[in-house]
């Protein structure tokens, strides 16, 4: 059965009817689209229903465009039309230098004919210029009024109103370079931060945040799963505000409207049942969803933050409206708490002794314990390879680079973790040896890769789900992530200084004193000396 282009099938098996709308029915002039579920997923009714629905959809669509445009529709599509044009114009004025001889008599011509009213042309050859004008602007603009009509004759009037309008704007752009205004910003256009609203090309939301990716994903600068967070971000944010919007006009007014909408985005949006497949503005208005929390409305906000920031720093926009615009609310909200005394000696006994009987597999007791004892991300752990776990300087640790297709967070993640006397007590080098013998190269050896999560998915879900559940210390603000906080506050509350403490955990550095002149960093045995404070109980 042949499924016509206008029927499309979501991934859930479901049909939906889409039909495409001109760009002059747009109230911004852009392409888009009607998109309906048809409720069924036999194609045959879908077929029945889309064939109805697409031949009311062109009468409906004909008679709006043909027959139904009104007089302030007319003016904006105009308007529309000649702006571009004149930003156009003026782009290659500051570009190239003032007009010519030539140019500025053909635009001079030019203004004598769209002075005079419509129909008295000074000659036949006129008429026909403007009608052939007439017909294209239509053509682009997809505009079919008749030929005669009320809505024609408008069209014909306006349209020669606008080319007036816009000749004499380009002329007064090149008369405004006759002389030299010194009551401004004589530095503006020389730095090149703070040119004209309408000078230079116009740069697309969607192509300035591509750019932005493309060049974080050069310098290495987020993982994969970072990466994939930062797209769906960028892509919400092109949702609310327009994907094709010029990224210069996004005021503070845009951005507040943003966070407005970032305080009402439903939790699980594309995998709720009540939201899945709604656009944005029916997911928004669904009633007894529960909304992200903070923290991710912050995360939301900090990455439009960084973008504009990038975005200032590289001229695309004046100002980063972004700056600053979080949402308050009460300390380590929706945060990660570090586990108890009694949380780890729960935890410790479970893994060491496998009392309730969770543990089953080897990931699911050395994960944890290298988390415990390290303070390590889960992403870290999981992609270790046995060369990784070596002896330097008679101490053993943990190598944690970006050999063989590893990834790291940041720079400040490559460094090397010295062993705890714990884990070697616990029998990990033994476990390690193992592996050698079995001849495995990871040290987890069954995991796979996910481009979302790295290769932490099975470990993560198991300890967050399972253990922890069973256990009965579960919560939002503990997970295996808690690991890195209980390190913290263990090392902290034993008075080991700040900058220590991020060396061990992977934190990048603050300061001149410690980012350039302490390039070699700590030794390894003060690393360990301070690793040995921590205590899990």
């Amino acid at each position: 059965m042949r499924v016509p282009a206008y029927l499309v099938r979501s991934r859930h098996g479901i049909y939906y009817f889409r039909w495409l709308l001109p760009q002059s029915l747009h109230p911004k002039g852009k392409t888009s689209d009607i998109k309906m579920s048809l409720r069924t997923r036999d194609p045959r009714e879908a077929l029945r229903m889309s064939r109805y629905l697409g031949y009311v959809a062109d009468i409906l669509i004909e008679r709006a465009v043909t027959f139904e445009m009104r007089y302030d529709e007319i003016r904006a599509v105009i308007k529309r039309h000649f702006k571009s044009l004149l930003d156009k114009k003026k782009d290659e004025i500051s570009a190239n230098g003032r007009l010519g001889a030539y140019d500025l008599s053909v635009l001079a011509s030019s203004l004598s004919v769209t002075e005079m009213p419509v129909g008295e042309e000074l000659y036949e050859g006129h008429s026909q210029d403007r009608d052939d004008d007439l017909r294209r602007f239509q053509a682009l603009y997809g505009l079919s009024l008749g030929q005669g009509s009320q809505e024609h004759r408008m069209l014909a009037t306006e349209f020669q109103h606008g080319h007036r309008d816009y000749v004499k704007a380009v002329l007064d752009y090149d008369r405004s370079f006759d002389g030299f205004d010194f009551d401004g910003d004589v530095s503006a256009n020389l730095s090149g931060s703070a040119a004209p609203a309408n000078a230079g090309p116009t740069t697309p939301l969607k192509e300035m945040a591509e750019r932005y990716l493309e060049e974080g994903e050069l310098g290495n600068q987020w993982g994969v799963k970072t990466l994939g967070e930062r797209r769906e971000q960028f892509a919400l944010l092109q949702e609310i505000v327009g994907a094709e919007t010029d990224a210069r006009s996004i005021t503070p007014a845009t951005a507040r409207k943003v966070k407005e909408v970032i305080m009402r985005y439903p939790k699980n949006r594309n995998k709720g049942a009540r939201t899945r497949g709604l656009d944005l503005k029916a997911a928004l208005v669904v009633e007894g969803v529960d909304a992200i929390s903070v923290r991710t409305m912050n995360v939301y906000l900090h990455a439009y933050n960084a973008l504009f920031k990038w975005a200032k720093r590289n001229g695309y926009v004046r100002d980063n409206v972004f700056s600053g615009m979080t949402v308050k609310g009460k300390r380590g909200m929706g945060g990660r708490d570090a586990f108890s005394p009694a949380q780890c000696n729960a935890i410790l006994v479970e893994l060491l002794h496998n009392r309730q009987g969770l543990v089953r597999k080897d990931y699911q007791k050395w994960g944890p314990l290298i988390g415990l004892y390290t303070g390590a991300r889960l992403g870290e752990i999981t992609q270790l390879r046995l060369a990784d776990i070596r002896k330097k300087d008679g101490i053993w640790c943990f190598d944690l680079n970006e050999d063989d297709g590893k990834r790291l967070k940041n720079e400040g993640s490559k460094r090397l973790v010295p062993m705890h006397s714990k884990l070697i007590e616990h029998g990990f080098l033994q476990h390690v040896e193992r592996m050698h013998d079995r001849g495995h190269e990871k040290l987890f050896p069954e995991f796979t890769y996910c481009p979302k999560n790295g290769w932490g998915r099975n470990l993560g879900q198991w300890f967050n789900n399972r253990l922890l559940v069973e256990l009965g210390i579960k919560r939002k603000e503990l997970v295996f992530h808690s690991f890195r906080h209980t390190m913290v506050t263990r090392l902290s509350q034993a008075n080991v200084p700040e900058p220590v403490v991020k060396a061990l955990v992977g934190h990048a550095q603050e300061g001149v004193t410690q980012q350039h002149y302490f390039r070699e960093g700590y030794t390894l045995r003060q690393l360990s000396d301070a690793m040995e404070l921590f205590t899990a109980d």
